[in-house]
């Protein structure tokens, strides 16, 4: 079996070498570096872990091995953004990204597959930070206490 990504209930964009995914089901925002997003976009259930490592080698002109789509693997997994995973009985991931960098030799981090979560705020936590009301007034002005439409978290009528 060969790792195959979510499709279902993602919201992909690629922004800057990074790629962002908000996932519509648990309502998380995943921030996945340069490494992180080679593995996510190229796994489509035909691309293998060998071919995986070949492509981050290639692409971050980086000493990859398995070991590196493995983390990468292993982060995109815990996220659930992928839905199959190969069999790792014989393949390990590395406990750790320092690990991964003692093994390979490398001086830095930002070449490691990275995948960061984001929480974003509730309706109810949004409408939390709207101090007053502002309808009826020009849009920029500082809300007053008389105000009575909504404003933005600077105070600003909106």
């Amino acid at each position: 079996m060969r790792p195959r990504r979510r499709t279902h209930g993602l919201v992909v964009r690629e922004l800057e070498g990074e790629v962002v995914i908000y996932d519509l089901e648990r309502h998380r925002a995943h921030c996945l570096n340069r490494a992180a997003g080679l593995v996510f976009q190229h796994c489509d259930g035909k691309t293998s872990i060998e071919q995986l490592a070949r492509l981050l080698q290639d692409e971050l002109a980086a000493p990859a091995d398995e070991q590196w789509a493995l983390l990468a693997l292993d982060r995109l997994s815990r996220a659930h953004l992928v839905e199959e995973l190969p069999e790792t009985s014989q393949r390990r991931a590395p406990s750790s990204r320092r690990e991964l960098m003692r093994r390979a030799g490398l001086v830095s981090a930002s070449l490691l597959p990275l995948v960061t979560t984001l929480v974003p705020p509730t309706p109810a936590q949004t409408a939390a930070t709207c101090v007053s009301d502002c309808s009826g007034q020009p849009i920029g002005q500082p809300c007053g206490i008389t105000c009575t439409g909504s404003c933005d978290v600077n105070g600003n009528c909106v």
